[in-house]
């Protein structure tokens, strides 16, 4: 595997020149790649990463970039959504400053369950960068090296580039409106898992012609007519996983244009 290099000043570019870049880039994934290499740089981190999870999916964005390796993290917070330490600190704190993971938890770096690794190697400093706590769906930066613990000015210097990160993102990374009842809710889904109308009626304790009555009333508050497109608009609203906007699940992933 070929060193990872940090990103070169003229590659990330100012706080000011991101803050722009920002303002106008229409999709996650292009401000996510935007931000990457400022972070990496102002952090002098050694892999900067993006990663997103909520109860039904995960995914990573990593720059320098490193598909493979960011699909098996990508598997890793899959894994651990109910049960990982740091996910489940990230779902109870939300949006908090950025900070050095060894002020909450000491032993990052090597106890099980608090450790990263890449090409064989555990990245044991971390700076976390929370940006989006909403519904299910926690987002945030992870700055990484190996040895060097990171410094205050470090921290300052992400710490100051971080409210501008969530305004910009919090354009995609945003609670739905409640669209919805709640058995509207339920029987979506319920239909998200791929189960009958008779299956939902039993799972509910309520009649078939009930649940056919709450599936039209879902096509037509969704503006759809098959259960599919049903889905799909409820995923992009955000009524599945509480984020609305881009559809998240696609953004990050191992398929890079």
């Amino acid at each position: 595997m070929p060193p990872v290099r940090t990103a070169a000043p003229d590659e990330a570019g100012t706080p000011l020149d991101l803050a722009g870049r920002l303002a106008t880039t229409g999709t996650l994934t292009g401000q996510v790649d935007a931000t990457l290499p400022t972070l990496s740089a102002l952090g002098a981190a050694s892999l900067a990463v993006f990663a997103v999870a909520g109860s039904r999916a995960a995914g990573v964005r990593c720059w320098p970039t490193d598909l493979a390796w960011a699909a098996a993290m990508r598997d890793v917070f899959i894994a651990s959504w109910e049960t990982g330490p740091l996910t489940l600190w990230c779902r109870e704190v939300g949006v908090v400053p950025a900070l050095d993971i060894h002020d909450v938890f000491p032993g990052w770096g090597t106890e099980p369950g608090m450790t990263i690794t890449r090409g064989g190697r555990v990245l044991g400093e971390l700076l976390l960068v929370p940006v989006a706590r909403t519904g299910s769906v926690i987002a945030a930066y992870f700055l990484l090296r190996h040895e060097r613990p990171f410094d205050d000015r470090e921290l300052s210097a992400v710490r100051a580039l971080q409210p501008v990160v969530v305004a910009a993102h919090g354009r995609f990374l945003r609670p739905p409106d409640p669209a919805l009842t709640a058995r509207q809710g339920e029987v979506l889904h319920l239909l998200a898992e791929g189960r009958t109308v008779r299956a939902i009626g039993s799972r509910l304790g309520i009649s078939q012609s009930t649940v056919d009555k709450h599936v039209r009333d879902l096509y037509r508050r969704l503006g759809t007519q098959d259960r599919a497109s049903t889905v799909r608009a409820a995923e992009v609203r955000g009524l599945l996983d509480g984020l609305e906007g881009e559809r998240w699940q696609d953004l990050l992933f191992v398929d890079e244009p």
